[in-house]
């Protein structure tokens, strides 16, 4: 794993966002509408974002757990901030980070942790429809996509809490992965992925899981809103909560590192959206979005650098 690479990677992007928004909103209203900001906002905003990670670690920890790979709070909280710093990198490096430090301090399987992070990222998204039907549900905005992700959820749940449907496919897809380089090795780790996954969302671990990341994610949207309400914004929270919901899902479909580009992109055009009610020009939707992304995910790739180098390290009781 390499941090400094991460680190350009994440400077790099965070420039050419910075470079498009001023493009797309005007420098000089961009920058007028910054002067006139009460900046003090960040620090409650980023209050939340905190309250977001630690809800989000509790919920780690408690996977681990499941799969027998037993932590400290801090050990668990080290390792899931240190992850952040590979969030804005090719090939969803922040997942599999995690499994390559507990491994390297725990000795635990790669796989394993890297299966439970996908059961986070499930029910990430489920915790967002959990909250973004309660903007939904207020502003009467975007019901048939939040219909359709809630019909691909249900489809994914399915597909994994079905007990044969996964192996029977793969005794299916067996002749064709036998031609592959390291067909078995495939076959094998797809079963295990499926197996632990069908071990983590069993109902009461999933309703756990679902319940802190919707608390987390709302933590999230009420940042959004606090930095919304210093440049003036219109409604209430319930705009918020949509829009922020709305557009952190399409960023996370997108498969682009840290959803960067489609998450902007998405939350602009909703901010500026009549029927919701926010009534902001260009150059606030703009500096709205730019706020809540360095508040939210630059943020955590700043926390991610610092914890990484010491997340690393083997932990004393093992040190020789």
């Amino acid at each position: 794993m390499k941090p400094l690479r991460a680190v350009a990677i994440a400077l790099a992007l965070a420039l050419a966002v910075l470079l498009g928004a001023s493009l797309f909103a005007d420098v000089g209203k961009l920058r007028a509408a910054a002067s006139d900001y009460p900046w003090w906002r960040l620090a409650p905003a980023a209050a939340l974002v905190l309250g977001n990670y630690a809800l989000r670690t509790v919920r780690f920890r408690y996977y681990l757990s499941a799969l027998g790979v037993l932590v400290s709070w801090s050990e668990a909280a080290l390792v899931f901030t240190a992850g952040f710093l590979f969030t804005v990198t090719p090939g969803k490096m922040g997942e599999v980070v995690k499994g390559w430090l507990l491994q390297r301090r725990r000795g635990a399987s790669v796989t394993d942790v890297a299966s439970s992070v996908v059961a986070e990222r499930f029910t990430d998204v489920v915790g967002l429809l959990a909250i973004a039907a309660v903007g939904v549900a207020e502003t009467g905005a975007h019901r048939q996509l939040f219909w359709i992700v809630v019909a691909l959820c249900l489809a994914f749940l399915l597909a994994v809490a079905h007990p044969r449907l996964v192996p029977a496919t793969l005794v299916r897809l067996g002749p064709a992965l036998h031609k592959l380089p390291k067909g078995e090795q495939i076959k094998s780790t797809i079963g295990r992925i499926h197996a632990i996954l069908l071990q983590l969302c069993q109902p009461k671990r999933l309703l756990i899981g679902v319940a802190l990341a919707a608390l987390a994610w709302l933590l999230e949207a009420i940042a959004f809103r606090v930095l919304l309400d210093g440049l003036g914004a219109q409604a209430g929270l319930g705009s918020a909560i949509v829009v922020y919901a709305m557009a952190t899902l399409f960023g996370a479909v997108s498969m682009l590192p840290g959803g960067v580009g489609s998450t902007e992109a998405v939350m602009v055009a909703l901010l500026l959206q009549p029927d919701l009610g926010l009534q902001l020009d260009v150059p606030r939707a703009t500096l709205a979005t730019l706020l809540i992304r360095f508040a939210t995910l630059w943020f955590g790739v700043g926390m991610g650098a610092l914890c990484f180098g010491p997340a690393q390290r083997k932990p004393l009781s093992q040190q020789h």
